[in-house]
């Protein structure tokens, strides 16, 4: 049954040769004579940017450089997209970072070469880009995708260079996607397999670091009524050896029928195991309303490596509602989600969390707007395989609000706006033994107001702000003021200038905090096809030592001084 893979291998293969070899008859060459020979669209630009500050320890580079471009070369109607991006993050290995990749479209064929990306399902392959060649065909309503290429390149562990980079194995990856329909009713049957190349790069504490081998077997399907219900549905079945250098095999009384049912597809050894998960979604969409409930549940060990980004071991249920009335002048959004983990019930404890949202926008009239937001979260620590006494569980609220008023008045000279925001967010420790230490809550007020003069192309803005944290007999209080001022100059107004300068005062309750002082600057310079920007900002902080701090709960401030600037050049044709 191991030999499966390199059915899988060839099967793919000879896939994308016979549909490379259909796709060139498929071209309608009559009508090539109506299609301009050469055309070329896009962009190529540089930047680079500085940083200087005292502070003891480095936060970003001192400086950095990017190079990139997008070019869109069109031939007789077929168009070949490319793009490159070029920086030096990656200076301490052989060449600087580049990533070129390019793809070519005609009618309903796409091939991918060089750096790519190919949405197979969010559970399969999906956020993960490779270095190498895909297809996609969708002809009528067959729908055909599949790649082959590089998904991580090595890195070799170095711990004498002092600057620590985790190592990375070599993975090479592929994947085939068939389905039938379009983009509003489909269903997909999805194959993706990955394996690291255990020799690939220099490793020093291999338990941490091990080579690994992945294969996922999934389904998406999609069905529309009358485009007023959706039922979206995603399913995934994923084996992973988490150690492909072990040779011992796993008793196959411990076996799971999804274990049973991966071996068929995967080499597997003492370290593989079998997971599944699955998301669905069922949308109403009505005048004026759309309400969308789903649910999703990805179980604890589950792991694409074609999707790098995803939890494991968690159940979700939301719902989202958003409600448009007076021809859109009110807008009410409500969102309410739940989820916990500990799915298979071997976690000393379960933590679950509700989580809700709710959003208000009316615009009174043609002058006059008012927001409203909330944002409530309920984190609860449950038992698990442990009872858990009530001084040591999680058990906390958190609520957030938000008011933000707006006020404008405008004619043919100049605009007058004025606007606030009011912020309030409380944090409830509700565990007996942090209750003081651990609830908190802050209040923040900000007060503007924008002077436009339409001919001049100029803005000016005034804004007032004040900002108070407390916990327990502990507090933290901000006053400032800023003044900024944007201009578009010269004729046909090619120059932009912006500059924005503000005070903060803080103010402690261990004594005296520092004072902030910030400035900041951007120019820029557009003509015809070639744009240039300059910025700056300056942080400076005066030195202002903190007397009696107890037990270091609030660290020696020492003077800041931050500046950070940079320049970039952008090309479009």
């Amino acid at each position: 049954m191991n030999c499966f893979n390199p059915m899988i291998r060839k099967l793919f293969f000879f896939l994308v040769l016979s549909c490379c070899h259909t796709v060139l008859p498929a071209q309608d060459l009559g009508n090539l004579k109506k299609q301009k020979p050469f055309t070329v669209s896009g962009s190529v630009g540089a930047s680079y940017n500085f940083y200087n500050s005292n502070e003891p320890v480095a936060t970003r580079p001192a400086s950095s450089w990017n190079i990139y471009g997008n070019v869109t070369p069109v031939i007789y109607g077929v168009s070949l997209p490319f793009s490159f991006v070029i920086n030096q993050y990656s200076s301490s290995y052989t060449q600087p970072f580049a990533q070129f990749g390019l793809s070519p479209t005609y009618k309903w064929v796409k091939l991918h070469l060089g750096y790519r990306n190919i949405q197979f399902s969010p559970l399969t392959f999906d956020g993960q880009s490779f270095r190498g060649a895909g297809i996609e065909l969708t002809p009528n309503h067959f729908r055909f995708a599949a790649f082959y290429g590089k998904l991580n390149r090595k890195i070799n562990e170095d711990t004498t260079s002092g600057r620590f980079a985790a190592p990375q194995f070599s993975r090479t990856g592929y994947g085939i996607k068939i389905g039938i329909g379009n983009l509003s009713n489909y269903f997909d049957l999805i194959y993706f397999h990955a394996k690291d190349d255990s020799s690939s790069a220099t490793v020093i504490n291999k338990s941490n670091y091990r080579p690994q081998e992945n294969t996922v077997l999934g389904s998406s399907f999609k069905i529309s009524l009358i485009k007023k219900i959706i039922f979206n549905t995603d399913i995934a079945i994923s084996g992973l050896t988490e150690d492909i250098s072990l040779t011992q095999n796993r008793p196959d009384s411990t076996n799971t029928s999804l274990q049973k049912l991966m071996k068929g597809f995967l080499k597997s050894n003492i370290s593989t195991s079998a997971n599944w998960a699955g998301q669905s979604s069922l949308q109403f969409i009505l005048k004026g309303y759309t309400t969308t409930l789903g649910y999703r549940r990805v179980q604890p060990g589950f792991k694409s490596l074609g999707t790098p980004y995803m939890l494991n071991d968690i159940e979700l249920l939301n719902w989202m509602n958003n409600l448009s009335l007076a021809n859109g002048r009110l807008s009410i959004t409500a969102v309410l989600s739940n989820q916990h983990n500990n799915l298979d019930k071997k976690l000393t404890s379960e933590l679950h969390t509700l989580a809700s949202n709710l959003n208000i926008n009316a615009l009174l009239g043609k002058t006059f707007n008012l927001n409203f937001n909330y944002n409530g979260y309920s984190l609860k620590q449950k038992d698990g395989t442990l009872q858990l006494g009530d001084s040591v569980r999680l058990n906390q609220q958190i609520h957030q609000f938000s008011f933000t008023p707006a006020f404008t008045l405008m004619n043919e000279i100049q605009s007058n706006t004025i606007s606030g925001n009011i912020s309030y967010m409380l944090l409830d420790d509700k565990n007996p033994a942090t209750t003081k230490t651990g609830s908190s809550n802050n209040l923040s007020a900000s007060l503007n107001y924008t002077l436009g003069l339409i001919k001049q192309a100029t803005n000016f803005t005034v804004s007032g702000l004040f900002s108070q944290y407390k916990q327990d007999t502990n507090y933290y209080k901000t006053y400032g003021a800023s003044l900024s001022s944007s201009a578009q100059l010269l004729r046909n107004k090619p120059l932009s200038v912006q500059g924005t300068a503000g005070y903060l005062i803080n103010r402690s309750s261990y004594g005296n905090a520092q004072n902030n002082l910030t400035f900041s600057a951007n120019i820029n310079y557009h003509i015809k096809h070639h744009s240039v920007t300059a910025f700056a900002n300056y942080i400076y902080t005066p030195y202002n030592p903190i007397n009696n701090i107890i037990n270091n709960k609030v660290a020696q401030a020492v003077a800041s001084k931050n500046l950070a600037g940079g320049i970039s050049y952008n090309y479009s044709f």
